[in-house]
Formats: C-alpha cells, sequence, structure tokens
C-alpha cells in the first residue's frame, strides 16, 4: 500500500473544487521546465500523457488563465521532468504562484542540474526526461491542450512521484524497467 508524503499542492491550490471523481485520478508529477540555466523556469503538472507512439508525442493540459501556459507556448521548447518519490518538495515548490521568483529557493543551485541537447534545463535527480518541442495547441474546456514532439528522452533512477486525492505518493516498489537492475534497499516490482 502506497503511504502518503503529505499534501499535493498549496492551500491555495487546493481550494479549487474538484469533483470526488476525478480527485481519485492517479498520475505521475511532472515539472514542466523551460529557459535557460541563468533563468530557469517551471510549473508542476499532473497532466502529463503519451499521446504518440510513432511520432513520438506526448500531451499536457494547462489552464488557460496560467502563466506557465503562455510562457510554454512563447519558449516553443520544454522538458518535462518526472519528478522521482523524494522531490516532492520541488513539486509542491513549482506548484506555487511564486514558483520562479529572481530569489529562487533554498538549493535551487543543485536543483538544476545539466541541460537538454536543446539547452532547456532540467531537474537533477528526476525519475525520466523528455525534451520536447510544441507542435499545436488547442482549446480544452477552461485548459489549452499542448501536444509536443519529444526529441530526447532519459530515464534517471528512483521510484516515480504519484499524485492521487490530493495527496503525494510513492509507489511501493520500483518500476519494472529498473527492477533488472535491483538497487540495495529498494524492492523491485514483480510481475
Amino acid at each position: 500500500m502506497n503511504a502518503p508524503i503529505g499534501p499535493a499542492w498549496s492551500a491555495e491550490a487546493r481550494a479549487t473544487p474538484r469533483t470526488p471523481l476525478t480527485s481519485h485520478f492517479t498520475s505521475g508529477v511532472a515539472v514542466l521546465s523551460h529557459g535557460d540555466l541563468k533563468r530557469p523556469r517551471g510549473v508542476t503538472v499532473s497532466t502529463v500523457t503519451l499521446a504518440s507512439v510513432t511520432p513520438p508525442l506526448v500531451s499536457v493540459a494547462l489552464r488557460r488563465t496560467s502563466r506557465a501556459l503562455a510562457e510554454l507556448l512563447d519558449a516553443r521548447t520544454f522538458v518535462v521532468n518526472h519528478l522521482s518519490a523524494d522531490q516532492s518538495s520541488l513539486a509542491r515548490h513549482f506548484a506555487r504562484r511564486d514558483r520562479n521568483a529572481p530569489d529562487g529557493f533554498p538549493g535551487a543551485g543543485t536543483v538544476w542540474g545539466e541541460r537538454s541537447v536543446g539547452g532547456t534545463p532540467l531537474l537533477s535527480a528526476a525519475a525520466s526526461w523528455l525534451d520536447c518541442q510544441v507542435e499545436r495547441s488547442l482549446p480544452v474546456g477552461d485548459h489549452i491542450l499542448v501536444l509536443a514532439r519529444v526529441l530526447d528522452a532519459a530515464v534517471g533512477t528512483g521510484r516515480p512521484l504519484l499524485h492521487c486525492a490530493g495527496q503525494l505518493l510513492a509507489p511501493p516498489c520500483d518500476p519494472p524497467c529498473q527492477s533488472s537492475a535491483h538497487r540495495p534497499g529498494r524492492q523491485p516490482c514483480h510481475q
């Protein structure tokens, strides 16, 4: 059984009305990053989904009123940093309105690692990364769906961070793709 890590979003974000059904969807948690290493930008999302294998495409939905949406569409490239289970503090930070304040946050210098092939900042120690280029966007209800081509991808280490019912969760075992390289102290998944 998964143990809650703590509240997923700020009190402000939790005030958004949700139905009992949608609040129980389980999804991965990612930070979409863009910009450069001098001024990296990011936003927490749980709406990234595989849209196509051939060609490799992902989609992400952002609120129409989101500043992050406008920035992402202007940048045209971004990285999906799938967070690992021990990065719940980053998920909370990048869900805040002041997430990209000029003074940053404690430890910001060690949070950003290298850059993607396209030059976008990568979050260190993420579970995986997808380097993406915006293909198109379309209105869907109160959100805009951004469709992006995956230009490059990499798998990190660790268990992915999950979101369900307003909580951030860690799966009880490593993903199957990592279980073949069992690491001490980690429980491999069995199929």
